[in-house]
């Protein structure tokens, strides 16, 4: 089939979806179909196997759950399973759904996952669902358990599968397979095209259509930025740029369990909204974790690579790799959480110099496109800060013209009143010392003391 055939496509109506389902796509508010929807929707309404290869934030959930709800009958039967590396995907998926499940009465959808109880999935299964969206680790637990039947699955999807292969899923994966009985449809998923992806699919696929739309993972939204810096300062470093960067939502990348909950109470105490994510803290508080991040209630998370992987939260539009990444999947991945659906992100990798080869291998992965950004030198942080007062100032004083201009005056004079540039640093540093201890932050700004003879 040829897929440009498809490319002129600018709405859900010319895809093969019955009029109740389109009706209810346009209520929810969806306008224009993007382009793994385009192009997966009406081969998989036509029970062809599917290999797509998509970054993350393309839009894929919907390529598949459009037209499983368009194609799923109504009965008692367990129809589709739908296989994802993390709870967190699982959660994602099945709210997606939930999206669609109160137009469709009559279907029943239900998650499995690690961490969540095993008596709450007993009684779900109970409810005879259509739909299950699983974890491969705790399936199995139920297909030994044989709490679960797979035999009479008409539809299978394989979410993130260079996730599953790169956690280590991908035998459990195999295994699963062998207990579904009848011929069904399949539709694997994945943001890379390896050996080993191409490998699988052919061991579990049927002539699969290929839809590839970003074959080498590169996201063009993301722009993406090395730092050389100095080990000892590291902390003060992020800091910095935490200061000086403009973000909606911050993912900070750390290696290991300990330094995320560390480094999270640092930032807290320095009056950040900040909290840790890691593979240690239990499933009902990374979910409110989650919510809170997503809902705006914090606005950075310090994560490890285990606990972020499947992370889809909107305006995440900045991504600090604090410690560098095992390899380049890993730094693909962990970039891949800001520049979704269309949007810009930046990301900032810290380096040291016995990085060097990390940096020329994403180099060559990116065709050179990561450019050196610098730490925020004093200046810049003398005039960040200075801004912030007169913003302060403007906020505190907008109902009392004669306070605010008071002050206004008052800053402008001790700017223009010295000419060295040293006293001019000097006298608005102590000026930026004294309103902020004394009156609007928790964050000293002592520090910048210091920062004049760091290197």
């Amino acid at each position: 089939m040829n897929l440009n055939s498809f490319n002129n496509i600018n709405n859900f109506d010319n895809l093969g979806l019955n009029k109740r389902l389109l009706k209810i796509i346009y209520d929810i508010g969806y306008k224009v179909p993007t382009d793994i929807q385009i192009k997966c929707i009406p081969l998989f309404l036509k029970g062809k196997d599917i290999l797509s290869i998509a970054k993350t934030g393309s839009g894929k959930t919907a390529s598949f759950v459009l037209p499983i709800l368009n194609n799923i009958e109504f009965n008692n039967n367990l129809q589709v399973l739908i296989l994802s590396p993390t709870r967190e995907l699982v959660i994602q998926i099945f709210n997606f759904f939930k999206l669609f499940i109160k137009y469709f009465k009559k279907i029943k959808i239900i998650s499995i996952y690690g961490g969540q109880s095993y008596n709450i999935q007993f009684n779900n299964l109970k409810k005879k669902p259509n739909i299950i969206i699983a974890t491969p680790g705790r399936l199995l637990d139920h297909l030994n358990k044989k709490t679960i039947c797979l035999y009479n699955i008409k539809i299978l999807v394989i979410d993130e599968a260079d996730e599953m292969l790169h956690m280590g899923f991908i035998n459990d994966v195999k295994n699963i397979i062998k207990n579904i009985k009848i011929k069904h449809q399949t539709a694997l998923f994945s943001a890379t095209m390896s050996l080993d992806i191409t490998k699988i699919a052919r061991n579990i696929m049927n002539n699969p259509e290929e839809i590839i739309l970003n074959k080498d993972n590169i996201n063009l939204n993301i722009i993406q930025y090395f730092c050389f810096i100095n080990s000892k300062f590291k902390t003060n470093i992020l800091i910095n740029f935490l200061e000086t960067e403009i973000f909606n939502r911050l993912i900070i990348f750390v290696k290991t369990k300990d330094f995320s909950l560390k480094l999270s109470s640092l930032l807290e105490k320095k009056g950040y909204l900040s909290s840790a994510l890691n593979g240690n803290i239990n499933q009902s508080l990374r979910e409110k974790i989650i919510y809170n991040f997503r809902n705006g209630f914090i606005n950075i998370l310090v994560a490890t690579d285990i606990a972020s992987r499947g992370l889809d939260i909107d305006n995440v539009n900045l991504i600090i790799n604090y410690d560098i990444p095992y390899n380049i999947c890993s730094y693909i991945h962990r970039i891949g959480r800001t520049g979704r659906a269309d949007n810009i992100g930046k990301s900032i990798l810290f380096l040291e110099n016995k990085d060097l080869r990390f940096l020329r291998l994403i180099n060559r992965k990116f065709n050179n496109n990561i450019k050196r950004i610098y730490v925020p030198d004093f200046n810049t942080l003398l005039n960040v800060r200075f801004n912030k007062i007169l913003h302060l100032i403007k906020k505190n004083f907008n109902k009392n013209y004669l306070l605010l201009n008071f002050y206004k005056n008052l800053l402008n004079k001790i700017t223009n009143f010295f000419n060295d540039k040293k006293e001019i640093q000097d006298i608005t540093l102590s000026l930026l010392i004294l309103v902020y201890e004394n009156n609007f932050s928790k964050i000293s700004y002592k520090d910048l003391l210091k920062f004049k003879n760091i290197k």
